[in-house]
C-alpha cells in the first residue's frame, strides 16, 4: 500500500515498504478458508496469528477442529488437524513448524521437507491471488481500511473462480 498520511511507521514493513498483513488459512486445492486483513506492516506474522480470529479460537479451543482420524492409506494410526506455519509460529497442538536446521537427524530433515511442501500449497495460493488480481502488484493508493476490503474481496473472488 501506499504510505498512509501521519501513520509514521506502523505500516512499514521489514520488507521496507509500506504493507498491510493478510494472514489466511488455505486448503490442499488452493481456496482460502479463512482470511483476515488488516494487521500493520510492522507487526511480525506470528503476533498477527495470536491476535487474529483463528488464533484466539484455537488459543481457547473454540476453533471447532475435528478430532484426529485415521488417514485413507494409513492403518489405526489417528493424525491429528493441524495448520501449517514457518519458524515464527509457536509450536503447538493443532501448529506445526519445522524443526530447526542444526544437525538434524534423517527424520527430522524428512519431516522439515514434507511441511515444506504443505506450505508450499499455501504459499502458492497467495501466488495465484496475485497475480489473477493484478491490483496485488502495485501499491494500492487508498485508506487503509478500504485497502483491508479490497484484499478480503480479491479473496472471495479467488475462491469464487477456483
Amino acid at each position: 500500500m501506499r504510505k498512509p498520511n501521519e501513520s509514521g511507521s506502523q505500516f512499514f514493513s521489514y520488507k521496507n515498504f509500506f504493507s498491510t498483513v493478510l494472514m489466511a488459512v488455505a486448503d490442499a486445492d488452493y481456496c482460502f478458508i479463512s482470511v483476515e486483513a488488516g494487521a500493520h506492516g510492522s507487526s511480525s506474522d506470528s503476533k498477527v496469528f495470536k491476535n487474529s480470529t483463528f488464533g484466539k479460537l484455537l488459543d481457547s479451543n473454540k476453533l471447532n477442529i475435528p478430532d484426529p482420524r485415521v488417514l485413507p492409506s494409513d492403518v489405526g494410526l489417528s493424525m491429528p488437524f493441524v495448520l501449517v506455519g514457518d519458524e515464527t509460529f509457536a509450536l503447538s497442538e493443532h501448529v506445526f513448524q519445522p524443526y530447526p536446521n542444526k544437525r538434524l537427524t534423517f527424520l527430522k530433515r524428512i519431516y522439515n521437507y514434507r511441511l515444506s511442501r504443505a506450505r508450499k500449497r499455501v504459499e502458492c495460493t497467495f501466488g495465484i491471488l496475485a497475480n489473477k488480481w493484478r491490483i496485488c502488484h502495485r501499491p494500492i493508493d487508498v485508506k487503509p481500511d478500504f485497502c483491508d476490503n479490497s484484499i478480503k474481496a480479491c479473496c472471495v473472488l479467488h475462491n469464487y473462480a477456483r
